[in-house]
């Protein structure tokens, strides 16, 4: 098997997991983030992260994507699989995962997903292997973003399909404050000029489509400051305005706030 989609041994086995990534300190990083992830869904049920009705918008505006541009029986790479909640959704395709959380990668694997541990700097897979990658909430993280998109692009097809899903507009500053707990996070925002110049100028591919999702009504992702005095009367006036009129709710909301992220769709020549 390993032969077959690695095109190097890994270093290591725990248990039937291949491991490509050493330890180190952007690792460790990671793994406590995941560990403090998980300590939350057991104790309260919840990501502490990001509220779950925002968690769920955003992998349905993904799992849309993947279903739109793939076939049943193709062979799908999750480059950040998690809890393998995307690839849960795409049970007709063949479904690879990899992840530098262990305890991530054990839960991807129970729901049938093959995994490896590894950095995407390291990517073991054989170049061409894959019709479809999905990246969701990665390339916000990598310390190396021109390596890491051209190692994801490496493992796939010509003319297949990439679909990545970052933070739109992101203000970074809490990622910055003294008291925030871990060094590495989101290095970078995004926007869908800077997705197209990367993946079409640097990488010399096509975005063939944008899908924004994810919809956090807080003062941080308004489109012009506010006074919080004047923010209260706008939530007062969006709460009745969702309660007469949704429709039209809804486009005050796309015309006064950011979406949360943004999903391209990359064709590869």
């Amino acid at each position: 098997m390993v032969s077959e989609i690695y095109f190097r041994k890994p270093l290591r086995l725990r248990g039937t997991i291949p491991v490509f990534s050493a330890p180190g300190e952007y690792i460790d990083n990671y793994e406590r983030i995941s560990i403090d992830h998980l300590k939350s869904m057991r104790q309260n049920g919840s990501n502490p992260f990001i509220p779950e009705d925002l968690w769920t918008q955003l992998d349905n505006s993904t799992i849309g994507l993947i279903k739109k541009y793939s076939k049943p029986g193709e062979k799908i790479l999750d480059t950040g699989v998690g809890l393998g909640r995307l690839l849960s959704q795409a049970s007709d395709l063949r479904r690879y995962g990899m992840d530098i959380s262990f305890s991530y990668l054990e839960i991807a694997m129970n729901k049938g997903i093959e995994v490896c541990y590894a950095l995407i700097e390291d990517m073991p897979y054989r170049e061409e292997m894959f019709d479809i990658v999905v990246s969701t909430d990665v390339l916000e993280h990598v310390l190396d973003l021109n390596l890491c998109v051209a190692k994801i692009l490496s493992v796939l097809k010509s003319n297949g399909v990439l679909i990545v899903r970052v933070p739109y507009r992101e203000n970074l500053s809490q990622y910055l404050q003294p008291e925030y707990p871990y060094k590495y996070v989101h290095m970078r925002n995004f926007d869908e000029h800077s997705l197209r110049l990367l993946f079409e100028r640097l990488f010399k591919c096509d975005v063939i489509e944008t899908v924004f999702g994810g919809d956090y009504l807080t003062p941080t992702y308004l489109k012009c400051p506010l006074s919080l005095k004047t923010y209260d009367r706008l939530e007062r006036f969006l709460n009745l305005l969702k309660f007469v009129h949704e429709r039209l709710y809804w486009a005050f909301v796309r015309k006064l706030y950011y979406t949360v992220e943004i999903n391209v769709v990359v064709k590869k020549h």
